[in-house]
């Protein structure tokens, strides 16, 4: 069926050069696993943690863990909770090696490019994948929402012609995302967010209709569903709101009026958050981050950040700084890739809870040389580490060649 939606998108011209990418977290104990993992191999901690009383989890650990004593040196440190790892628990353990399938979800052979999108699991066991569409060359613009399935999280993905979904041209940095959640009736339902709107569906494959008169507040929406109500993000300055209900009419009110960024480096960006609220409770948020004055040696450069909370009002962020991914993966094939930047995360938690994938938008093309000398959408004149890909989508479209894709990571 026609959906009457506005996609997010960004703004660039160019051919298919981004891409979704999954990433894949093995949920094993964290010991030694992100030292083996290319990925977190760029994101170790030092230091040591302060043990609580609390069993939600400590601060230290960035409450991913618990902060335990008894080791031969006596020095507590943090046992953390899975797929997390390090001594602060701040980096995702990401499998030794992840489903090449994972690399692009949407075929690299088609010259269009993509930007990310919403995965959900049926009560069938397959997977939907939701991604904008857009025109060769560009990186805006996109009329049309591709529908893919697979039975594995990772791909590889069948994308029939004949489940395209039609939506009016999208706007800049505006989803989607998805919220599987269970009503009042204990009745599953399934939901995509994107352009303003709302789209609910009684199975992960559709149809899906629009909630009318509804619209979430902000742009980019990071929703969550949480003890019977629902929550997004407005922006990392601004806040998160709340409504009690998915429905025409439904208000929205002030939850926390600001995600503090105390302890953020100088220079640091957090964008594209993504949020989830943990088995103990913790709230937390994943972001792509940057650094506008980085335009070479991007493989070193800022990619993620990490805040959390034991309510979702008052937020931490480690001084230490560390960013819960990063640029390097290793597929099963032998191969590996350095991403230059890997935006817009969106966690992926199996029907049991667990966090297992994590799904972003990357440059496929642009390598660690970063930028060069370009300035296209520069920053203190020069094109950052974070904006190739939009000088490289443009550069690409003479080449009709795929840029900009969605991957899937396996975390372990």
């Amino acid at each position: 069926m026609h959906i009457s939606v506005i996609y997010y998108c960004w703004l660039y011209t160019g051919v298919n050069m981004v891409r979704l990418i999954t990433a894949a977290f093995v949920a094993a104990a964290a010991s030694g696993v992100a030292a083996e993992s290319s990925l977190a191999a760029a994101a170790t901690q030092e230091g040591v943690c302060t043990p609580s009383s609390s069993q939600a989890g400590d601060i230290d650990c960035s409450l991913n863990g618990v902060c335990v004593s008894g080791h031969d040196d006596g020095a507590p440190q943090c046992k953390c909770d899975a797929p997390w790892s390090g001594s602060a628990c701040g980096v995702m353990a990401y499998a030794k090696t992840t489903p090449a399938s994972g690399r692009s979800l949407f075929p690299e052979s088609d010259a269009r490019n993509s930007w990310n999108g919403a995965i959900m699991r049926g009560a069938d066991g397959v997977y939907h994948c939701y991604n904008p569409i857009y025109p060769v060359g560009e990186l805006g613009g996109a009329t049309t929402l591709m529908h893919g399935t697979s039975d594995k999280v990772t791909g590889p993905y069948a994308w029939p012609k004949a489940a395209a979904i039609p939506i009016p041209t999208l706007g800049s940095f505006d989803g989607p995302k998805s919220v599987v959640f269970t009503d009042e009736n204990n009745v599953t339902k399934y939901s995509l967010w994107f352009g303003g709107f709302v789209y609910l569906a009684d199975d992960a494959a559709g149809p899906w209709q629009v909630i009318p008169d509804f619209h979430y507040p902000g742009h980019n929406p990071a929703p969550v569903f949480h003890d019977g109500a629902f929550y997004t993000i407005v922006s990392m300055t601004t806040g998160i709101m709340t409504t009690p209900k998915l429905e025409s009419g439904a208000k929205w009110a002030v939850f926390s009026s600001r995600i503090n960024a105390t302890n953020v480096p100088t220079g640091w960006i957090p964008e594209d958050p993504d949020m989830w609220v943990d088995k103990r409770g913790n709230w937390h948020i994943v972001n792509h981050a940057y650094n506008p004055h980085e335009w070479e040696h991007c493989g070193t450069s800022v990619l993620s950040s990490h805040f959390f909370s034991r309510d979702g009002k008052a937020w931490d962020f480690l001084p230490e700084a560390i960013e819960p991914y990063s640029h390097t993966v290793s597929y099963d094939d032998g191969t590996s890739h350095m991403f230059v930047t890997m935006e817009r995360p969106n966690l992926f938690f199996d029907q049991h809870g667990v966090l297992t994938h994590i799904h972003l938008a990357a440059d496929l093309v642009t390598g660690e040389e970063g930028c060069g000398n370009r300035t296209d959408h520069a920053h203190f004149g020069h094109t950052p580490c974070d904006n190739c890909k939009v000088s490289v989508v443009w550069r690409a479209h003479v080449h009709s060649k795929s840029v900009a894709r969605s991957l899937s990571l396996l975390l372990l």
